[in-house]
């Protein structure tokens, strides 16, 4: 995809990212997971969304990491008040401690470039 590639983190486009970190209780991970996934391809198929990921941390923190990227903050908008949204919202309430949902507006992204420049001195050129 598009966000797996980075380009259009190289072009310099801006993003709009969610995280939403779960930790639901044992006996409702598998429903949290349900809800999620059931989003996850629908809203990639979104127009303006790069990507929609489901991640699952395993052994004594079973948390839950739902993320996407979207090209546009109209689209995020769009998408929090579909019906659709209402599912995430439900894995929220699964949560034995309280989620946490954060927004990001992302208007630069360095690279591979900024460790080379740390790790050697050399300041990176302006604009990477």
């Amino acid at each position: 995809g598009v966000l797996a590639s980075g380009t259009i983190l190289a072009l310099g486009v801006s993003v709009e990212l969610s995280t939403l970190w779960i930790l639901p209780t044992r006996d409702k991970r598998q429903q949290a997971l349900d809800l999620l996934h059931s989003v996850q391809g629908p809203t990639q198929a979104e127009p303006h969304c790069l990507a929609c990921r489901v991640y699952e941390e395993h052994g004594s923190d079973e948390s839950i990491l739902f993320f996407e990227c979207w090209d546009s903050k109209e689209g995020l908008e769009r998408h929090i008040r579909s019906d659709m949204y209402h599912r995430v919202l439900e894995a929220m309430e699964l949560s034995q401690v309280p989620p946490d949902l954060k927004f990001y507006h992302v208007a630069q992204t360095r690279g591979m470039s900024l460790v080379e420049a740390l790790r050697s001195g050399v300041p990176e050129p302006a604009g990477n």
